[in-house]
């Protein structure tokens, strides 16, 4: 994820382009002469989505050496976040304004309908850079027998910017997704001049 951010004070401005997590479930074949298969589920239309989440956290980033929001990060990975999770709590109660916890949605794009967690809302409050860490959770279900809800999958997004309003640099253009988004999550679409001309 690659977003730009303008802070405005107390007006609540959101993340721009929306995050979105897209949910890919496995089905493991019982083990057999070859061991136990795995592959996607090949139809996500017949999937109950009753209590299947996702949450969101903040996590600052401040290594100055980090000038490319595409590359891999060295926190990418679950477990390795070099932020203590006190802090993160904190940045995510105080500074992460929005809805924090999300169901997924059915969403046609190219042809294909798949589940997805969709962050309409989201905006944050202090100037920096910053990462945000989805946790899936599937409140019906536990990942080991007889103990509570657990997270079954996390992953962390790519690194932002939040912008004083003198150095923002203006919104992106909508990207296809945020256009299938907009005609369902009032995400606003966005064309370049030169689109338009």
């Amino acid at each position: 994820m690659n977003c730009n951010t303008l802070y405005q004070g107390e007006n609540r401005r959101s993340i721009d382009p929306p995050p979105v997590v897209l949910l890919r479930l496995f089905e493991r074949t019982p083990p057999g002469q070859y061991g136990s298969l795995e592959y996607e589920i090949p139809n996500y239309e017949n999937v109950g989505t009753m209590g299947l989440l996702c949450a969101v956290d903040l996590i600052p980033d401040n290594d100055s050496d980090s000038g490319d929001s595409d590359r891999v990060h060295p926190f990418s990975f679950p477990g390795d976040v070099p932020v203590a999770e006190s802090e993160i709590a904190r940045l995510t109660t105080n500074v992460l304004i929005g809805s924090k916890v999300v169901q997924p949605h059915l969403i046609e794009r190219n042809g294909q309908k798949n589940l997805m967690f969709v962050f309409s809302d989201l905006a944050v409050r202090n100037l920096g850079y910053f990462r945000l860490r989805y946790r899936f959770f599937d409140l019906f279900s536990t990942a080991v027998p007889g103990k509570d809800t657990t997270i079954q999958a996390e992953c962390i997004g790519g690194r932002f910017k939040v912008f004083s309003t003198k150095d923002f640099p203006g919104l992106q253009v909508s990207t296809e997704l945020t256009k299938v988004l907009g005609k369902s999550f009032n995400v606003g679409h966005r064309t370049a001049k030169s689109e338009s001309e």
